[in-house]
């Protein structure tokens, strides 16, 4: 479903700003936000809703993003205080934006492509998330270095055996964390990559 979000002009930067570090488009980091966040504040008031939505009313940019089903359903059920779907995401995006503290870049950070091993469920799960959701693994992967590490389980380690070469594309930030990473711990870069990505998924696909 194709929906005309409104944004304010700083709202609107400031997306900008964050898909330029993680190396995405808006509409990428739109979605990633609208995953990410569902249900951290989900029980965000009528009151604090209505204020986004006064701060919009003044000036604002429409943004038109794809959102799937899939990510609409996280959606359901939930208080829109009879407001219409466009106006309730716009409000809580901007909410999300409003309450988050994102690493940014005033200008398209450079992507290295690269490839990895990764088991084949890892790719497969990728595949299904970007098919949902429209969000790209470029999204995910850089992302995911942006959070805290943790480190692979046993079950992880043993999948040697499983791999299969993936393409990757890895700002300058990712890639180095991954080598930092790597270096600490003593496991291969495919493995810090891996799980930091499971990790993730395991976190905002239900």
């Amino acid at each position: 479903m194709k929906i005309g979000l409104l944004l304010t002009h700083e709202i609107y930067q400031e997306l900008e700003r964050r898909g330029h570090y993680l190396g995405i488009s808006k509409t990428s980091t739109v979605l990633l936000h609208l995953v990410l966040y569902a249900n951290q504040f989900k029980e965000v008031t009528k009151e604090e809703l209505e204020n986004e939505l006064e701060n919009i009313e003044v000036s604002h940019q429409q943004l038109q993003v794809e959102i799937s089903d899939v990510i609409l359903l996280k959606y359901d059920n939930r208080k829109m205080y009879l407001l219409t779907v466009r106006k309730y995401l716009s409000a809580y995006l901007s909410y999300v934006v409003n309450h988050t503290n994102w690493k940014s870049e005033e200008k398209s950070v450079f992507k290295a492509v690269s490839t990895t091993c990764l088991s084949q469920e890892t790719v497969n799960q990728l595949a299904l998330f970007k098919e949902q959701t429209g969000i790209p693994n470029t999204a995910l992967l850089n992302y995911a270095f942006t959070l805290d590490y943790s480190a692979p389980s046993a079950k992880l380690i043993s999948k040697e055996s499983d791999r299969v070469q993936q393409g990757v594309q890895l700002t300058k930030s990712s890639s180095k964390r991954i080598k930092e990473l790597s270096e600490e711990t003593g496991y291969p870069r495919n493995i810090v990559l891996e799980q930091q990505l499971l990790n993730l998924l395991e976190n905002i696909v239900e």
